[in-house]
C-alpha cells in the first residue's frame, strides 16, 4: 500500500544537528579521509558497543529491538533523495499490534532559519505479513504509524520507502548532501547499514547518536566498496545515522534546500531595516490624518463677539434680575460646555423647574433609619417657555400623577433617558451651537477609529505570522487609537457656541466666589436659589447652598423657602446639606440602572 504526503506545510522546530565537517577536498585526500573515518569508527564501535547483539539487549530488558535495519538511498538529479529501508523487527515473543517511526521535517539551521524538508511518495509493506499504515503530522516530524493484521511475537520485516526535498545544499567546495537516513525509531537497533547511488561523490561522513551527536559512525566507506557504506553497530532507541556526502558541482544534481525564517516572537516584530521604517510611516501617516481630520472638521469656529457677562441686571423698580448668558438654561450649559447630555444636566433642570416654580421639592421627615427623601409635586403645567428637552423631563416626572417621590424617579425616568439625551443634543443644533449633533459626530468618528484599530489587531497577526512586519499592524493599531481618541473631542461648535462658551467661562468665575452682599436681603432667597441650579452643573452648588444658609442669622425655626419645603421646625441653616442631598438623590436616581429588570 502507498501513502503520499507533502508536508512542506507543516513548519516548526527541531532540536538542531550541531555536528559539522571541516571542508574536505576532492581526490585521494577524499580517500585518505575516507580511510581515516573507517578507522576512527571501528575504534568507536569496540569501545562502545557491547558484546552479544540482540541476544545482550534481551537481556537488559528491550522486549522489541530492531536486529537489522538496511537502506539504499538514491539522489535525484533534482535534489530529492529515494530512501529504501527494510527494518526486521524482533518482538521476543511479546505480541504487538503496531509501531511507529517519525521522520523529520524541519530542523533549526542557525539562529535564524530552520530547514524544511518535503516528504512525499511514502509507501509501508511487510515482508509475509498484512499491515495498514497511518501517517500524522506535527510541527517538526510525520509519524507513520504500522499496524500488524494480527499481533506479531517473533519476528518481522517492514519495508519503508519515501522521497524527500531539501538535504541537498550548495556550498563552496560544490555541493552536500545531508540527511538523517535511520531516525525515528523508538526500539534499539543492533545493526544499521546504508549504501548511496549517487553520481560525483569526493567524500562521505556518518554521525551516529542522539540527534546533534559528532560521533563518528561505526565505518564510512567511499572506496573499495560496490557504493558509498555506512555502517552502525547499536544504536539506541530514538538515536540516528546521519550521512554525509560531498558532490562535485558537475554532479549533475541540483540543490534543493529549503530555508525558512523561524517564526518567533522577535523576528515577527523587527524593530530594524525595512519593517521599522514602514511602521513609522504608517504610524506618522495614521497621526498626521487624525490631526488634519481635527483641525479641519473637529475644531471649534472662531467666536462672534459677545457683550460682558453680567448675571444680575438692574430691572424695573431698582430689583435686581438674575440674567444668565444668552438666557441659557443649565441643562443646555452642560451640554455645550463637555458636548455630553449628563445626568448632572437632567438632575439640574429638575431643580430648576422648581426654582421656576414648575414643581415643588417637600423634604419628607426622616424615616427610622435615618433615610431622607423628597416628594416632588407638581405646581403648573408645561408652558411653552418650555424647551423639548425640559418638557420631557417634567411629562416622565409627572407620568404617573401630580406627585412622585425622588425614591420613585428610577422607574419613571429610566426609560425615557435617552429620549431626553437625544432632545437635548438636538437642542444644540437648533440652538445654532453645533451644526451637527456633538453625539453624532463622536460616535462616528469613534466608530472609525475602533474599525481602524479592529484591523489593525487582524493585520499584526497576519504580518506576525507570515513576515517580519508585525509592526506595521501595531503601528495602524495606534493609528486606530488616535482616531478613536480624537473622535471624543471632535464634535467643533460653530461662531455662536463658541462665543457662550466664552460667555459661560465667565460666569463660572463667578459662580466660583459667591458674593451675595451685593444682593439686596429681600432678594436673596430668590437670586441665590436661580444660580444654584446652575452652580450645580459647574460642581459649585454646595457653596451657594451654604451662601443661602448664611442668610439665617437667628435660632428661630424658618419658613420653608417658596420652592423647598421642610418638616416643622427646620432651619434655613440646613438648607446646605439637604439641598446637597437633594441634588446627590437626584442623579443617583436618574444615573441607576437595574440589569436584568423586567
Amino acid at each position: 500500500m502507498r501513502y503520499v504526503l507533502d508536508l512542506a506545510d507543516y513548519p516548526g522546530e527541531m532540536s538542531s544537528y550541531l555536528a559539522g565537517l571541516p571542508a574536505m577536498s576532492r581526490g585521494a585526500t577524499g580517500r585518505r579521509v575516507s580511510v581515516m573515518m573507517t578507522f576512527l569508527g571501528a575504534v568507536t564501535a569496540m569501545t562502545t558497543v557491547p558484546a552479544g547483539g540482540v541476544a545482550a539487549r534481551l537481556a537488559a530488558g528491550d522486549d522489541l529491538v530492531i536486529q537489522n535495519y538496511s537502506a539504499t538511498v538514491r539522489v535525484n538529479t533534482d535534489g530529492s533523495l529515494h530512501v529504501s529501508e527494510a527494518v526486521t523487527y524482533d518482538f521476543a515473543g511479546e505480541p504487538t499490534s503496531k509501531v511507529d517511526r517519525t521522520i523529520v521535517t524541519r530542523e533549526s539551521y542557525d539562529a535564524d532559519d530552520d530547514r524544511v524538508y518535503r516528504l512525499s511518495d511514502v509507501a509501508v509493506d511487510a515482508v509475509q505479513v498484512d499491515v495498514d499504515a497511518d501517517i500524522t503530522t506535527a510541527d517538526t516530524q510525520a509519524v507513520i504509524s504500522v499496524a500488524f493484521s494480527e499481533p506479531e511475537a517473533d519476528q518481522a520485516t517492514v519495508t519503508f520507502e519515501y522521497d524527500v526535498t531539501g538535504a541537498v545544499a550548495q556550498t563552496a567546495d560544490g555541493l552536500e548532501v545531508r540527511w538523517p537516513v535511520v531516525q525515528g525509531f523508538d526500539a534499539p537497533i543492533d545493526r544499521a547499514t546504508v549504501q548511496w547511488n549517487a553520481p560525483g561523490v569526493v567524500w562521505l561522513s556518518c554521525l551516529a547518536g542522539p540527534s546533534g551527536s559528532s560521533r563518528p559512525c561505526t565505518t564510512s566507506q567511499l572506496v573499495d566498496v560496490a557504493a558509498p557504506t555506512m555502517t552502525q553497530q547499536g544504536i539506541g532507541p530514538g538515536d540516528q545515522m546521519v550521512g554525509i556526502l560531498g558532490l562535485t558541482f558537475d554532479s549533475g544534481v541540483s540543490a534543493s534546500t529549503d530555508l525558512q525564517a523561524r517564526r518567533t516572537l522577535a523576528r515577527s516584530f523587527t524593530a530594524e531595516g525595512a519593517p521599522l521604517q514602514i511602521s513609522l510611516a504608517v504610524l506618522a501617516l495614521g497621526l498626521l490624518f487624525a490631526l488634519a481630520l481635527y483641525r479641519l472638521r473637529g475644531r471649534d469656529s472662531k467666536p462672534t463677539s459677545g457683550g460682558q457677562v453680567r448675571p444680575l441686571a438692574i430691572g424695573p423698580g431698582e430689583r435686581l434680575m438674575f440674567c444668565p448668558p444668552s438666557a441659557v438654561r443649565p441643562g443646555q450649559m452642560g451640554t455645550l460646555v463637555d458636548e455630553h447630555a449628563d445626568v448632572v444636566d437632567v438632575s439640574s433642570t429638575i431643580i430648576d423647574l422648581a426654582v421656576r416654580n414648575y414643581l415643588f421639592v417637600e423634604e419628607l421627615p426622616r424615616s427610622e433609619f435615618g433615610h431622607h427623601d423628597w416628594l416632588l409635586r407638581r405646581r403648573n403645567d408645561a408652558g411653552d417657555e418650555l424647551l423639548a428637552y425640559e418638557r420631557e423631563i417634567f411629562e416622565a416626572i409627572f407620568a404617573t400623577g401630580d406627585e412622585v417621590r425622588v425614591s420613585d424617579l428610577e422607574t419613571l425616568l429610566r426609560d425615557r433617558l435617552p429620549a431626553v439625551q437625544a432632545l437635548m443634543y438636538d437642542d444644540m443644533v437648533g440652538q445654532g451651537w453645533f451644526s451637527e449633533r456633538p453625539d453624532a459626530v463622536r460616535s462616528r468618528w469613534t466608530t472609525a477609529g475602533w474599525v481602524l484599530l479592529a484591523a489593525g489587531a487582524v493585520l499584526t497577526v497576519v504580518l506576525a505570522l507570515a513576515s517580519t512586519f508585525g509592526l506595521v499592524g501595531v503601528a495602524v493599531i495606534l493609528a486606530g487609537a488616535a482616531l478613536a481618541a480624537v473622535g471624543q473631542v471632535a464634535p467643533a461648535r460653530t461662531s455662536r457656541g463658541s462665543r457662550v462658551l466664552a460667555e459661560l467661562k465667565e460666569f463660572r468665575a463667578f459662580l466660583e466666589d459667591p458674593d451675595v452682599e451685593q444682593i439686596p436681603v429681600a432678594q436673596r432667597e430668590e437670586l441665590i436659589s436661580r444660580f444654584y441650579p446652575y452652580a450645580l452643573v459647574f460642581g459649585l452648588g454646595e457653596r451657594w447652598a451654604q451662601a443661602l444658609a448664611a442668610t439665617d442669622e437667628d435660632d428661630t425655626p424658618d419658613d420653608p423657602i417658596y420652592w423647598y419645603g421642610a418638616p416643622q421646625n427646620w432651619h434655613l441653616s440646613d438648607a446646605a446639606p439637604t439641598m446637597v442631598r437633594l441634588a446627590a438623590a437626584l442623579s443617583s436616581a436618574i444615573a441607576s440602572r437595574r440589569l436584568l429588570a423586567d
